[in-house]
């Protein structure tokens, strides 16, 4: 076998694929066995070391979280935490969110008053125009009477 077809050779079985000769090679063993092997060599050579420095890692991680949760309690700088929906408030900020939801409500509340006012006004207004127009069409009709030869 030439160099560049062992080469060649060579990388399409280390990205998982396999020539003719590695699927038969006499024994009828299929795809799924080679791939199994690879799996299996590589797994056996990585799991132990990995598995410690992983655990240590997390061992690591975990340790310090307790200790930073510790000075937090510690200096009362911690405050529980309550889940309301998709986020959670503490103590201090749901009552700012409440705050600033009462005075959005209390905004609300006089623009509606404003409002309201405003066409109180307006209807007074018509009512004192209809009144006048009322009146004058009865001293109108009141003359007509009186003048009238009848």
């Amino acid at each position: 076998m030439s160099d560049y077809a062992q080469i060649n050779n060579n990388q399409s079985t280390a990205a998982g694929y396999y020539t003719s000769k590695q699927s038969t090679n006499g024994t009828g063993s299929g795809f799924g066995d080679v791939l199994k092997a690879q799996e299996d060599k590589s797994t056996q050579a990585e799991a132990p070391q990995s598995k410690n420095a992983e655990d240590t890692d997390y061992r690591k991680q975990l340790q310090e979280h307790m200790e930073a949760m510790l000075d937090k309690i510690k200096h009362g700088t911690i405050q529980p935490k309550i889940q309301i929906g998709a986020q959670e408030y503490t103590q201090e900020e749901w009552k700012k969110l409440l705050e600033k939801f009462d005075e959005a409500e209390e905004d609300l509340i006089e623009q509606v008053e404003a409002e309201i006012e405003a066409l109180k006004e307006q209807a007074a207004k018509e009512k004192e125009e209809m009144e006048e127009a009322a009146k004058a069409e009865a001293k109108s009709e009141s003359e007509k009477a009186v003048d009238s030869p009848i």
